[in-house]
């Protein structure tokens, strides 16, 4: 027994030995890393979170990860490193690949071994110069505003137009001609988050995904993202609400309708909204008497109640708001309202007509419907 348990110790060495010949699954330099440190191979939940899969030492400025399991179809990994920010999007299969981290801008590693990695590294160097290009026309106009040059903030914003939709052009091909890979989702929902598609364009690109890409975490939460904004669409029937008024009556949406109605989500605490306010409280006071009403709705904080009912005094918006003080929460969500300002026309059937008019474009409109103030 003990020469056999020696023999079958000498065949698992040899075994072990073999293994360590073979071809890493991931290979990775990390440069200027110290011994020990850890690399952090992520996956992510249906969530959107990340959650650690498998971990990896560095030791002599290497790291290695072993595939463990054949996957189906493309996945999406992020690399994380101990001490650094942010992490490293890793696209994976069964093929092996070599990773360059870059302990000081993980972002910016690389990675050499599939044609989806290439693809969505080139499509990250386009997004970054549009990003810096981006920044640079936002400073141009503001200086040319401020200096009361608005010749030149027209000549800016043209040019800053031309670009976006350059850059909307490129990544519509790129999502294109990747549609069999998850590079596609990833660069749809860049393109939703900048805002640079819509909900109806994104969805028609969406439908255009292989169906197994389409089952992929991060189209599945694309997939999520459209529908609530599919609810809030023009000709979609508004989602009914109700919140607390100043006074502490609850008013429903549906018990406010007008011929037209706004909501109008604002905060007192957002510049853009309460500059738009006196084009509000002017389309108001021409257009209410026609059938026009507004329920506005605040996303003032917990704590904001004084700041929001001082604001509607000083702004002088008389017609119905509601608020649970509640920030971005269930009434933000129910619209999928990101950001504000941001508003919805309602027909007097409580149907979508029109989203985020603001300045002239809210006047004509309401003059188009209910005639000349």
């Amino acid at each position: 027994m003990k020469y056999l348990l020696i023999f079958l110790s000498v065949i698992a060495v040899n075994q072990c030995n073999e293994k360590n010949k073979e071809t890493h699954f991931i290979e990775g330099n990390a440069k200027g890393v110290a011994n020990g440190m850890r690399v952090y191979l992520n996956d992510l939940d249906r969530n959107g979170r990340t959650v650690a899969v498998d971990t990896s030492i560095v030791m002599e400025e290497k790291f290695y990860f072993d595939k463990k399991e054949q996957l189906n179809s493309e996945e999406i990994r992020f690399l994380t490193l101990d001490g650094s920010a942010g992490n490293f999007i890793v696209l994976i299969q069964n093929e092996p690949l070599k990773v360059n981290l870059k302990k000081d801008s993980l972002f910016n590693s690389d990675v050499v071994g599939s044609t989806s990695n290439e693809e969505l590294k080139i499509f990250k160097k386009r997004q970054t110069t549009f990003a810096a290009n981006s920044r640079t026309y936002s400073g141009e106009r503001t200086a040319a505003l401020k200096a009361g040059n608005n010749a030149a903030a027209v000549a800016v914003t043209a040019k800053w137009s031309t670009a976006e939709d350059g850059f909307k052009a490129y990544a519509t091909e790129m999502i294109t001609n990747n549609n069999s890979s998850v590079v596609a989702p990833m660069i749809l929902g860049e393109l939703l988050n900048s805002k640079l598609l819509d909900a109806t364009a994104s969805r028609t690109i969406f439908n255009q995904f292989d169906p197994q890409v389409q089952q992929s975490v991060m189209a599945v939460r694309i997939d999520a993202f459209l529908k609530k904004a599919e609810a809030v669409t023009i000709g979609a029937k508004a989602p009914n609400f109700e919140g607390t008024n100043p006074e502490g009556k609850v008013i429903k949406l549906d018990e406010v309708l007008g011929k037209i109605t706004l909501i109008d989500f604002w905060a007192s605490w957002c510049g853009p909204c309460r500059r738009e306010n006196p084009n509000v409280v002017n389309a108001y006071n021409k257009y209410h008497d026609k059938g026009f009403n507004i329920i506005s709705v605040s996303l003032d904080k917990k704590g904001g109640e004084s700041a929001w009912k001082n604001a509607i005094l000083k702004d002088k918006m008389d017609w119905n708001h509601v608020s649970r003080l509640m920030y971005f929460g269930p009434l933000a969500k129910l619209y999928n309202v990101n950001s504000i300002p941001a508003t919805f026309l309602l027909d007097e059937n409580g149907v979508i007509i029109a989203t985020n008019l603001r300045g002239k474009q809210l006047h004509s409109k309401l003059e188009e419907l209910l005639g000349p103030s």
